[in-house]
């Protein structure tokens, strides 16, 4: 078992509990005493409503797409289809929700996940043959110093409001460097072989769930890690879902 740094995780939940007897503002603009973000600020998240693609990309079909059908692929994955067989995100990772998640992911601000708790509350189940919520997991040295891992919180999250049981099949084995900044496939060199699966899957219809997916880098590997282990279908669920810019 990974060792526990103390002083940080103490920090974390201690500003929970604070938080959850003293309920703060409105987390962007200070005026709502609820503690969640209030409805001029919740107009602000940029929502992702169009069809998508497998990737969680848009595909450019202006086709509404059945819930249980198999979505159209983009250019991209009809080169390199992705090893889960859908995504989905609500919101489209831009401002104000990136600087949300940095909060919720590098400082450990669990007043964000209270503030988001009434959205994501009311997100229903995409996908009704769920057998298991299964994080996408941050290696143990980065958990050490957060004291926190923002896919673990979430997907304990949604397994509450979803009601499925939470399966923590994976871990990161090796400590990868950052993606951030990393093209597409430097992304894909720097995650190979890092994710180990240390529960059985086998049959299990999974969806894997993080913070947010960018080039889908870390998914495709964590995906491609429980069907490995005999996983019969993995979905990826993310709060948000990083956009190509328009083209000019």
């Amino acid at each position: 078992m990974a060792p526990v740094n103390l002083k940080a995780a103490t920090k974390v939940y201690c500003s929970l509990l604070f938080n959850h007897i003293n309920p703060s503002p409105c987390t962007l603009c200070g005026q709502s005493e609820s503690g969640a973000l209030c409805v001029d600020c919740l107009h602000l998240l940029a929502r992702l409503t169009v069809p998508l693609c497998r990737c969680g990309l848009p595909h450019g079909n202006e086709q509404p797409v059945e819930a249980d059908s198999v979505p159209p692929l983009c250019g991209r994955c009809i080169r390199q289809p992705p090893p889960f067989s859908a995504s989905q995100a609500p919101l489209q990772y831009t401002f104000p929700i990136d600087a949300l998640i940095t909060r919720y992911k590098h400082r450990a601000d669990l007043t964000v996940e209270r503030a988001l708790a009434p959205l994501l509350a009311e997100t229903p189940l995409p996908w009704a043959d769920t057998d298991a919520v299964c994080p996408l997991p941050v290696h143990w040295r980065r958990r050490w110093r957060r004291g926190f891992d923002q896919g673990d919180h979430l997907a304990r999250l949604m397994g509450q409001y979803w009601q499925r049981p939470v399966l923590p099949a994976l871990v990161r084995q090796r400590a990868t460097a950052s993606q951030q900044g990393l093209s597409r496939r430097q992304r894909q060199r720097n995650l190979h072989q890092a994710f180990h699966c240390q529960h059985p899957v086998a049959g299990l219809r999974l969806i894997l769930v993080d913070d947010v997916m960018t080039t889908g880098s870390s998914a495709r590997a964590a995906a491609q890690c429980l069907l490995d282990h005999g996983a019969e279908d993995v979905r990826v669920w993310t709060l948000a879902r990083t956009l190509p810019p328009p083209l000019a």
